[in-house]
């Protein structure tokens, strides 16, 4: 045998020995994790597997029988279409069904060569699969121009095929290296358009490992030369290091390879959002930017706060609490290249869910202030002096006779709503305290209106105790008496409702009256604007009353978490 064809031999045991090990590591990362890929990707992985260790079967046995030629051709011929499908993306669907009747069609040409005395049939069959998928190549390249960098890999692919068809033996090395194995990195390349971060990830850690295993494997071996009677003190110490030194290589891989963007920037981006929602939503387009992330659909997974992964690692999710117990989801769907999200995004995520709730808390203080300011205006306004005022109502209430008892119930509700309305310092109060005044209100309207208000109340007792903000029952019912049953000359009824549902405390106000006008019913008046707005700042923007209206009467209602 010659140097040449030595060489030869030799490059054709390296290229497919190469070739098994690179295909067989992208189809073990696929194996081992199916959410990562198509079955397209899994199969085009897999026939190149098979053809390169056919190949080396052949090699070892030192010829190649028909019936594996047959099979290493098929494979080989298969390979293109699965190709030419991911190129392309699946679509149109009679290209890719061209493609891979292409495929058929030479397999059964090879597979026919083995009961025929036709020795053309093998060749036949690769000649139609380079030039059909030659063509398929120049139109996938002209239809997916994004994608025309594979579209030339699968052309030039298809064209070392040829290279198959050929009964001659070369024995030229470069021709080997050049032709023969062409198709090894070429597949890969359009296999790694969508997978690429995934390989480079693994293969980059792996050999980093197998580097830092050698350096101490060295070392262990050079430590038991010179002290023996210290070897296993010696060994267990550099094991000891080198578990050490594995992760800082890791670490220092993440940070100098794998880089990422400053997490500041996002954090500056949370600056200066007007309300609750708009800091959400803002917060996960950021992030979801700087992670380089498509959306993920909702899943049923149970999820708590902070930040988890899902999918096998390729999703994740950050749970904020936006107040009351409630916790908002933000998922972040598979990023670019196949990226797997590590241990540091999930740090940078819960670093972002900390500045995150800060900002929400920023926001509801500064909402809860200008609250108490308007009631401290408004307080100042109605009462000029709240100690006349009450010693006005204690005077009134001491010179109307005991006889007038109606009076002097209505003197007494009126001082003990006044001083209820007044109690700025207090954001959550007992249901009990509210409907107490919620009683006082209906009875100064029911002496104002008689029999034309008709009042129910109905409270489970399991929830007196609970806490909700301050004056969140009476608005809502003033507002029933004001726009609903007043208004109506035969008068009508309300009703109120608390009750507990599950987790939620819920409360509904409903009146016979004539119902709401259209903006009422979107926004309300001032008195359920400020419902709302107390809902939203002690438990989240997505605390809201809910109203709904009609020539029968309105209803008004909301849920919070219970218990509270």
């Amino acid at each position: 045998m010659t140097a040449a064809g030595i060489d030869g031999h030799l490059i054709n045991w390296l290229g497919h020995a190469g070739g098994a090990l690179v295909f067989g590591l992208f189809l073990l990362l696929l194996l081992r994790d199916r959410s990562l890929g198509r079955n397209k990707a899994l199969g085009a992985a897999g026939i190149a597997f098979l053809w390169n260790g056919a190949e080396l079967v052949g090699l070892w046995m030192g010829s190649v029988g028909p019936y594996l030629a047959a099979f290493e051709s098929t494979a080989f011929s298969f390979l293109p279409a699965l190709l030419f499908d991911l190129v392309i993306g699946g679509s149109p669907v009679w290209a890719v069904r061209v493609g891979y009747g292409l495929s058929a069609v030479a397999t059964a040409l090879h597979l026919a060569e083995l009961v025929s005395d036709s020795e053309m049939l093998h060749g036949a069959g690769l000649y139609m699969v380079a030039a059909g998928f030659g063509v398929l190549a120049v139109y996938a390249a002209i239809r997916r121009r994004q994608r025309t960098l594979p579209a030339l890999a699968l052309l030039l692919l298809s064209l070392s095929i040829l290279h198959f068809a050929e009964d001659e033996q070369h024995t030229a090395w470069w021709v080997e290296l050049l032709v023969h194995h062409a198709g090894i990195p070429l597949a890969m390349f359009v296999l790694l358009q969508d997978y690429r971060f995934v390989f480079l990830d693994a293969l980059i850690r792996f050999l980093a490992n197998i580097l830092v295993a050698l350096v101490f494997a060295g070392a262990a071996e050079a430590w038991m030369l010179k002290w023996p009677s210290s070897a296993l003190v010696g060994v267990a110490g550099l094991l000891i290091l080198y578990s050490f030194a594995r992760v800082r290589v890791q670490t220092l891989l993440t940070r100098l390879v794998f880089r990422r963007e400053e997490l500041s920037g996002f954090l500056d981006s949370l600056r200066g959002a007007g309300d609750e929602v708009e800091l959400l939503a803002r917060a996960e387009d950021r992030l979801r930017m700087y992670f380089g992330a498509g959306t993920a659909a909702a899943s049923e997974e149970e999820v708590a706060e902070g930040a988890f992964l899902l999918g096998s690692g390729m999703e994740a999710g950050l749970g904020v609490r936006i107040g009351g117990g409630q916790i908002r989801v933000m998922r972040f769907g598979r990023r670019v290249g196949g990226r797997r999200y590590l241990s540091e995004d999930l740090q940078a995520l819960r670093t972002a869910g900390e500045r995150i709730r800060e900002e929400l808390e920023s926001l509801r203080e500064a909402g809860m202030q200008r609250l108490v300011a308007q009631a401290e205006l408004r307080a100042l306004q109605a009462q000029i002096h709240p100690h006349f005022l009450f010693n006005a109502f204690n005077t009134l209430y001491g010179i109307i006779p005991k006889e007038a008892s109606g009076a002097r119930r209505t003197v007494w509700n009126l001082a003990d709503i006044f001083r209820y309305f007044l109690e700025a310092d207090r954001t959550f109060v007992s249901v009990e305290d509210e409907v107490r005044i919620v009683r006082a209100y209906l009875e100064i309207e029911s002496l104002r209106l008689g029999g034309k208000l008709v009042a129910e109340i109905d409270v489970e007792p399991a929830v007196m105790s609970a806490r909700v903000p301050l004056l969140c029952l009476e608005p809502l019912v003033e507002n029933a008496v004001k726009h609903g049953v007043s208004a109506r000359a035969e008068g009508g009824t309300v009703r109120l409702r608390v009750w507990r549902d599950g987790e939620l405390l819920r409360v509904e106000v409903a009146d016979t009256g004539r119902g709401f006008g259209e903006a009422a019913v979107k926004g309300g008046g001032v008195g359920l604007d400020n419902v709302r707005q107390r809902l939203r700042l002690c438990y989240g923007p997505e605390a809201d009353l809910v109203i709904s209206s009609s020539a029968a009467g309105a209803t008004v209602s909301f849920a919070v978490p219970f218990p509270l």
